[in-house]
Order: C-alpha cells, then sequence, then structure tokens
C-alpha cells in the first residue's frame, strides 16, 4: 500500500508543533494533548486533557513554584512560619503584660480569699449568704459551700465557711469542714433571740459560730450532758418552725423525735410539746415584738397592716406568734355555715390566749403594703421591706421606722438611680455604721442616713 506525507497535526487545536514521547505517541505543544497513530490508516487517535481555567489557583501556583523553584520555595515557606509564630508570641506578651497589670490593680482592691487566695482554679457551690453582729460589734458576713481545685472532681471537694467584715471586705475566718464533701444537699442558718448563730448542713450537721472568737465548732447530742435522749446522735436535724421559738426539730438514730430549745434546756416530744405554749415561765417578761397582717380569704380587699404587739415570755423558751388579719371566729373549731354566727375579729381570742398577749396596735395606720416582710427590729428602730403598690413591676423598698412612734426614719428604693435592685433579705446586722442586709449573692450597705454606700456580690468576689 502506498504511503503518503502528510502534515502531523495536533486533533485538538491544529498545531504542528508535538512531541514523541514514546513509539507512535505525541504530546501538543501547544494544548499538551496526547495523540497517537495507527500504522494501517493513519487514523489520530487522541486523549484530551483540559488545563484549569483558573491561572492564580493558590495550590497550582505553590505546585508551579515548588517545582521550578524548590529552593526558594522552602525558604518562603519558613520565613512565613517564623513571622506567623512571632506574631503570636507577641500577642501573648503584650496580653499577659496587660493581664499581669489587671491583677495588680484588682489585688490592690480585692480581699484575699477565695481563688484569690488559693492561687489556682476553683470550682464553688456557693450557697445563701448571712449576716449577723460580732460580739464586738462589727457587721459579719458568712459565706459558706464547698469548693475544689478545678484539676480534681467533686467527689473530692470540701466545705468551707468564709467570715468577712462586710464593711471592709476583710476576710477574718477561713474555716474549712472536712465532713462535708461534694454538694450541699441541704443548708439552713439561723440566729436565736439570744444572738447565738448556727448553721445545719444536709439535715444532719449542726454547727454553732462563736461570736467572739468568730471559732465554728460541730454540735453533737453528747454535748448536751442533761439530755441523754439525744446522746443516739441526729438522724436529721432542723430549725424549729419560727413561730414555735428557737428550738430545734430533731430525729434521733433510734427513730425518736425531739422538740429541743438549747437555750432554756426544754426537750418535748410531739405530745408534750402541746402543752409547752401554756406551762409556767420561771422568769417571764413583756417581749414588744413586730408583724405584718395576712390577707384572709374571707376578707381579701382587706388592708394589709404593720402590727406591734406584747406577750409576756421569756427568752429561749417555746412560743406561739399569733396570726393577724380580719376572720370570722366562731366561737370554736368545726364545720360552720354562712348562716352560722361569728363575730369579725383582727386576731383569734385563741391565740391571744397561747401567745400570752398583752396589747397590740397598728404602728403605721393608712399605709400600704404589698407583699411586705419584717426584716429586723429592736427597742428603738424596725427595718421593713415591701412593695408599694401591687403593679407586677413596682419596685421593692426598704424603710427604717421609729420602733416607738411609727415615724419613717428613710426609705431606700430600687428605682433611686444607681442604686443596686434590693432583693430578698437573708440576715441583717446591725451596727454602729448602719445596717448590712445579706441577699442570695450579694450585701448591700446602708449608711444610718438610709444611704447605699455599697453593693458587694461576694459571688464573683470569692471567685477571683
Amino acid at each position: 500500500m502506498p504511503k503518503h506525507i502528510k502534515a502531523l497535526k495536533c486533533p485538538q487545536c491544529g498545531s504542528t508543533r508535538a512531541t514523541l514521547i514514546r513509539e507512535d505517541h505525541y504530546r501538543c505543544d501547544s494544548c499538551s494533548t496526547e495523540f497517537f497513530l495507527d500504522s494501517d490508516d493513519i487514523t489520530i487517535h487522541h486523549k484530551y486533557e483540559t488545563l484549569p481555567s483558573r491561572t492564580d489557583d493558590p495550590l497550582a501556583v505553590l505546585r508551579k513554584q515548588m517545582t521550578e523553584h524548590p529552593k526558594r520555595s522552602v525558604a518562603i515557606i519558613l520565613g512565613t512560619l517564623f513571622a506567623f509564630f512571632f506574631i503570636i508570641f507577641l500577642g501573648n506578651y503584650f496580653s499577659s503584660r496587660s493581664m499581669d497589670r489587671v491583677a495588680e490593680r484588682i489585688a490592690k482592691d480585692t480581699p484575699a480569699y477565695g481563688a484569690a487566695a488559693h492561687r489556682e482554679r476553683m470550682s464553688y457551690d456557693l450557697k445563701s449568704l448571712f449576716a449577723f453582729t460580732s460580739a464586738s460589734g462589727r457587721p459579719v458576713v458568712m459565706i459558706y459551700g464547698t469548693w475544689h481545685p478545678m484539676r480534681s472532681s467533686w467527689k473530692e471537694a470540701k466545705g468551707f465557711v468564709l467570715l468577712v467584715d462586710g464593711e471592709t471586705n476583710k476576710l477574718l475566718k477561713e474555716i474549712e469542714i472536712p465532713d462535708i464533701k461534694g454538694r450541699f444537699d441541704f443548708s439552713d442558718v439561723c440566729q436565736f433571740e439570744d444572738g447565738q448563730v448556727y448553721l445545719i448542713i444536709n439535715k444532719k450537721h449542726l454547727y454553732h459560730i462563736d461570736r467572739s472568737s468568730l471559732e465554728i465548732k460541730e454540735l453533737h447530742g453528747e454535748d448536751f450532758p442533761n439530755h441523754s435522749q439525744l446522746h443516739d446522735g441526729f438522724a436529721r436535724i432542723e430549725f424549729a418552725y419560727r413561730d414555735e421559738g428557737d428550738g430545734f426539730k430533731i430525729m434521733t438514730n433510734l427513730g425518736k423525735n425531739y422538740l429541743f430549745y438549747p437555750l432554756a434546756g426544754k426537750l418535748y416530744t410531739e405530745d408534750s410539746k402541746r402543752n409547752a405554749y401554756t406551762e409556767k415561765l420561771p422568769s417571764p417578761k413583756v417581749y414588744t415584738r413586730f408583724a405584718f397582717s395576712t390577707s384572709n380569704f374571707e376578707y381579701e380587699d382587706q388592708q394589709i397592716q404593720l402590727v406591734r404587739y406584747r406577750t409576756l415570755d421569756q427568752m429561749g423558751y417555746p412560743r406561739f406568734s399569733p396570726t393577724f388579719g380580719w376572720q370570722k371566729d366562731y366561737g370554736g373549731s368545726g364545720v360552720f355555715t354562712e348562716r352560722s354566727p361569728f363575730r369579725k375579729v383582727f386576731v383569734l381570742p385563741y391565740h391571744m390566749q397561747i401567745s400570752r398577749m398583752q396589747g397590740y396596735e397598728d404602728l403605721t395606720p393608712g399605709a400600704y403594703y404589698f407583699s411586705p416582710e419584717v426584716l429586723y427590729y429592736s427597742e428603738d428602730q424596725v427595718l421593713i421591706s415591701f412593695l408599694p403598690t401591687a403593679a407586677p413591676d413596682a419596685s421593692r423598698s426598704i424603710q427604717c421606722l421609729d420602733a416607738q412612734t411609727g415615724k419613717l426614719l428613710w426609705t431606700l428604693s430600687d428605682d433611686e438611680e444607681g442604686k443596686e435592685k434590693l432583693g430578698r433579705v437573708q440576715g441583717v446586722s446591725r451596727f454602729a455604721g448602719g445596717y448590712l442586709l445579706a441577699g442570695y449573692n450579694t450585701v448591700w450597705l446602708i449608711s444610718n442616713a438610709g444611704k447605699l454606700v455599697s453593693s458587694t456580690n461576694y459571688g464573683e468576689l470569692i471567685k477571683g
């Protein structure tokens, strides 16, 4: 078969410039298409290879640079990495210096307790704050809960109590409670009328805080030698209801239930405590106390009153707190109908009898109170908290009144500019400089003139 000489052209772009890559196989120098020759009919078979249309692909450029200039590419990469890490180093350096300056400034203004004292990150389970006045007349904030280093677990957490001067924020005492581990299931703190402060944890551990030395001691049944019934230990212990006086409700490890009054040294069973309010007192005196009346469903529109009342009782003994508020007195207990005769009374005669009431009066006639609470009272002053209107968004107010005349001494409200929002008060300390009110996380320091001196969030302060 005769052969004819033909020009070898790329079947893709028509270029006659081609490079032999192996026998009868070529690559076009223009478009890189590979093709081969069929020796029988000189048919050109071809394979298309499309190059990327983008010429600015970073990876493509990098691969090309690495292929064509490997040494220069390595030098560029190393230089870029060095510059990157140098910038990070400078950023961390100046950030660290800035944080050090902040830490130094905080250290000058912040007491060295909590996380700052331990110099390490801590996890906390804080309970609500409490405030009381020490034997020397200083306001004391009690912070308690459990804590543990961040590197350990809650199983290793230990109980603690911090006592802080509420005016200067100076740490007075730090006490670890090794018997309390993990989180608190229950806690409660109370100051009795004689000034003694008690703390209950997990309804099983009872602690006494000495207001003179600020030492804390756990009390067991054996610490009351005159009451052998308690020597079996506490299976459960709680504070008595506030209208029952300063006592404890106790279940011993043998399942016996008692109502115990430590100051009076009196122990009652469930049956005998019914007669506690009527028994003869050894040295009774007249005490003046304050309470807000309550709304009764029989007279729902009645106006709440701040009542000053007097009872004959003795400190530390069981007492009954009367309930005030307009209601129907049917002359006894039983089932009554609308046709049953009754008297409209402000306090039931039975309550007057068992509370040994000597008299009462409205301290602030005509005043309106909503959601009120008596925070503190003494012979000369009464501190109350309330909403001035029934509006849901009403701002809470705290008022100080003359205990003898009911005269308003000062008012502190939420809506005053610059004032911290007033929350529920857990404890009150009255001292020479004014009042210290402890809430859940915040403590408010109020001057004798009713000005808010400071509000301190101890939850944030202790965590550093």
